[in-house]
């Protein structure tokens, strides 16, 4: 199994400051599902209705088959003062110079077991006793400070280091128990929702920095006139419940800055960034954190998605605990051969800037109603969201690859909008 650092996972806590803007829930609102036959939020079933012949149709989670391996999701952010690197942990997880098991490492640092799965179809949702190997002098020791911006159950653990991105956390601490493929609590936390008015449910996004948001264009094209209202919930898991183990954080959106070259037609440059209406408080929980923007290709790799959408193509449910999947990322000369086969027909062209594929695996797909849910997969220990979930042929059927917004080719448009706009 991979071991990481502590280096790798611990993270810098932001200097708290007064967030107006920011709502900590401790008594959350259970979030509503569109009624059947109605819009799960944008435009996702006028737009599956007037496009089904040219077999474009909206994506959300299938998650038929559990998995994953490796470890799981994590937490970012940038302090000012101290010039360590510190994050909330739960209590007796942060490694110190007293706890080394190994007799050899004096100084507290070395590597985590930070969780571990069986194998690639199945969720292991126990934690496991960190242990210490004999780690590289160059490596920075680590020592607990005092828990007092962390929550109850938390403690916080420090390095010295800057911002890190896509990081993995500890599971939390006696979380629920998970079954039939379910994410586990806190295990993808940059996985935003979407809510429009009266909690009703729109569709899912991905956190990339402290005041960004981003999703599929489709999903808020209802909404970037202003005249509708448009609120972002992190942390979230359940949606049936009131409450989570630890506190959600909601906002609402400020600004909208769909891509100019979006189409709804085809959805080519289906992507869209959302400003928030404050700055996240970054480190303070494991639940809520950043995925990295990708800078390589992943083809060929296992990666994941997660969604609240239905678990059937048009009949399906939709999920009150967020389903999960791995899927194979497949080069676009495949995934467009494929494509031909459908009623799409052999004169289909792939789009390969806006576009990637993952899947083609039998039941493993994205599916209707989730539009904007990442697509992230890992690299160096760090995750990195390298597609949204944007239309399909049906759901998880053999050899016909789910089609994603391809992130990589919008990096440029989403950092110059976010420093510029």
């Amino acid at each position: 199994m991979k071991r990481f650092t502590i280096l790798e996972y611990l993270l810098l806590v932001a200097a708290v400051n007064t967030i107006s803007a920011l709502t900590v829930v401790e008594r959350k609102v259970a979030f509503n599902f569109p009624e059947e036959g109605t819009p799960p939020g944008g435009n996702d079933l006028t737009r599956q209705a007037t496009n089904i012949s040219s077999g474009i149709t909206s994506g959300v989670l299938t998650g038929v088959v559990p998995l994953q391996t490796g470890i799981l999701p994590n937490i970012v952010n940038t302090g000012i003062t101290s010039g360590q690197t510190c994050i909330c942990v739960p209590t007796g997880r942060c490694v110190t110079s007293s706890t080394s098991t190994t007799g050899t490492s004096t100084d507290g640092s070395g590597q985590l077991d930070v969780r571990i799965v069986a194998n690639a179809n199945t969720v292991t949702t126990t934690t496991t006793t960190p242990s210490l190997t004999p780690a590289p002098s160059s490596l920075i020791s680590v020592s607990i400070t005092s828990p007092t911006t962390c929550q109850t159950g938390l403690e916080r653990c420090c390095a010295a280091g800057g911002y890190q991105c896509g990081l993995q956390y500890p599971p939390v601490a006696n979380a629920p128990a998970v079954t039939n493929n379910q994410a586990s609590y806190g295990e993808y936390p940059w996985q935003v929702v979407l809510l429009g008015p009266g909690d009703v449910y729109v569709g899912s996004g991905v956190l990339i920095n402290s005041n960004h948001v981003l999703t599929a264009a489709h999903k808020i094209s209802d909404y970037t006139s202003g005249s509708r209202s448009l609120k972002i919930r992190l942390g979230e898991w359940d949606a049936a419940s009131t409450s989570e183990p630890l506190p959600v954080q909601e906002f609402t959106v400020s600004r909208y800055f769909v891509h100019p070259n979006f189409n709804a037609a085809n959805l080519r440059n289906d992507v869209a960034l959302l400003r928030l209406s404050g700055t996240v408080s970054l480190g303070t929980t494991p639940t809520i954190a950043t995925a990295c923007l990708p800078q390589t290709s992943f083809n060929g790799n296992r990666c994941w998605v997660s969604g609240w959408g239905r678990n059937d193509f048009l009949s399906g449910a939709f999920q009150s605990i967020p389903k999960e999947v791995d899927v194979p990322i497949v080069d676009t000369t495949t995934c467009q051969n494929a494509l031909r086969t459908t009623r799409l027909g052999s004169s289909f062209v792939l789009d390969p800037t806006s576009f990637i594929c993952a899947g083609g695996e039998l039941g493993k797909d994205a599916c209707t109603g989730d539009g904007g849910s990442p697509l992230v997969c890992p690299l160096g220990g760090r995750w990195y969201v390298v597609g949204l979930v944007a239309w399909g042929i049906g759901c998880g059927a053999n050899g016909i690859p789910g089609v994603y917004v391809n992130v990589a080719s919008y990096n440029s448009w989403i950092t110059t909008t976010i420093a510029t706009a």
